[in-house]
């Protein structure tokens, strides 16, 4: 039998959604729950109302691992609608509890159950491991696919908000990247990017078809009448890479490619797009490093919960100064990950020193792990394209 080139790319595509169905991602989401959570907590993010979706929420929630699944209840509202069928969503029940406070993690005393439809109402924080985030397009119709239920999944996790409330978001990375900027559009209407870290390619589950670079998103829904603050996450600027031609890539990481946590590389399939190739070690201490800074800039610029943000164009970066973070081993277990990370108390302890010292200041000081992405990358960010 024979195929068209579009007719193989469709069927390879649902063979990487089969794939990603039926490949565990559980250590990878733990890992980012472990980096995560000591700098939501940073952000004084310790009390009210915590909502949370996707595969693995109950890991990303904080949990311990090993903590029973919730199956049974009510799934996210209209999920039709958004062009995602339930079946495409992994555990799609929205979870509820309380947010942890100043527990430490794993937080072993949540209590997640089914929200009810009152509890998607003035939320303090949202976590959602949105559908598909890994899976390769190969085809136009699939980049539209992906990009359009991830947008209006970011907008309904928004609406659950309560101005100034935090949303989590592990999405694919075509919602950035995409030719179409209407969707970041429509989210920088209501929300500032406030921390911004791209997974490598493979960082979740190690198959084929699998290796969509994942964005780690802290979207914080801004109050009526505020000035927008945050990341520049709308448009993307060209990045030069050895002896390629200019390619695009999202100006939250073309202004800080050490936000990259692996090399920068030109995409095999896409051309004129990059990808991110991964670096030797674990993604985790390197996630924690990003986070660390980017929180302290967010918390420079008083994006908290009872604060109302100042409006600034963007981080101001002093290449003077370095910082190195000794890392520590995390608790290990059937679902954990055995790779060194830091511990969410070195987490805190380090933004809060951070954030006295620089408390007049707006400065993001990229570490000795972040310069080196940064000096892997034979390129200038902000170089005119080559004649």
């Amino acid at each position: 039998m024979d195929f068209t080139e579009a007719e193989l790319d469709a069927v390879l595509e649902d063979i990487a959604k089969d794939k990603h169905f039926g490949t565990p991602a559980a250590d990878a989401h733990h890992t980012i729950a472990t980096q995560m959570w000591g700098h939501v907590k940073a952000l004084e993010y310790t009390t009210g109302r915590l909502l949370v979706f996707g595969q693995d929420a109950e890991l990303l929630a904080g949990a311990p691992p090993g903590t029973p699944r919730t199956l049974e209840g009510p799934t996210i509202v209209g999920v039709e609608g958004t062009g995602v069928m339930s079946r495409e969503i992994e555990d799609p029940v929205v979870l509820v509890t309380d947010l942890p406070g100043d527990v430490p993690w794993p937080h072993r005393t949540l209590n997640l159950e089914p929200a009810n439809i009152n509890d998607l109402d003035g939320a303090d924080v949202v976590i959602a491991n949105l559908p598909l985030a890994d899976v390769r397009t190969l085809t136009r119709a699939r980049q539209v696919d992906i990009t359009k239920p991830h947008h209006e999944l970011i907008r309904r996790a928004l609406d659950w908000l309560r101005p100034g409330g935090l949303l989590i978001a592990l999405a694919h990375c075509q919602l950035l990247e995409g030719t179409d900027a209407r969707p970041r559009h429509s989210i920088a209407m209501h929300a500032d990017l406030i921390a911004a870290a791209r997974l490598p390619a493979n960082a979740l589950r190690r198959a084929p078809l699998l290796d969509s670079p994942v964005d780690l998103l802290m979207l914080r829904r801004r109050e009526p009448g505020h000035q927008p603050s945050g990341l520049e996450f709308i448009g993307r600027s060209p990045v030069r890479i050895e002896e390629h031609p200019p390619m695009l890539i999202n100006d939250c990481y073309a202004t800080a490619p050490w936000n990259v946590l692996g090399n920068i590389v030109p995409d095999p399939i896409e051309p004129g797009l990059t990808t991110a190739a991964p670096l030797s070690g674990h993604f985790g201490v390197r996630l924690g490093d990003v986070l660390h800074d980017q929180t302290n800039h967010a918390i420079d610029l008083a994006c908290t919960p009872r604060n109302a943000p100042r409006s600034h164009p963007g981080p101001a970066r002093n290449h003077q100064e370095e910082r190195s973070v000794p890392p520590t081993q995390t608790p290990t277990g059937p679902r954990c990950s055995t790779e060194p990370v830091l511990t969410e108390h070195d987490q805190a302890r380090l933004c809060r020193e951070r954030r006295e010292a620089r408390h007049a200041r707006h400065e993001l000081r990229p570490s000795h792990a972040c310069r080196a992405l940064a000096r892997a990358h034979p390129w200038h960010p902000r170089d005119e394209p080559r004649s």
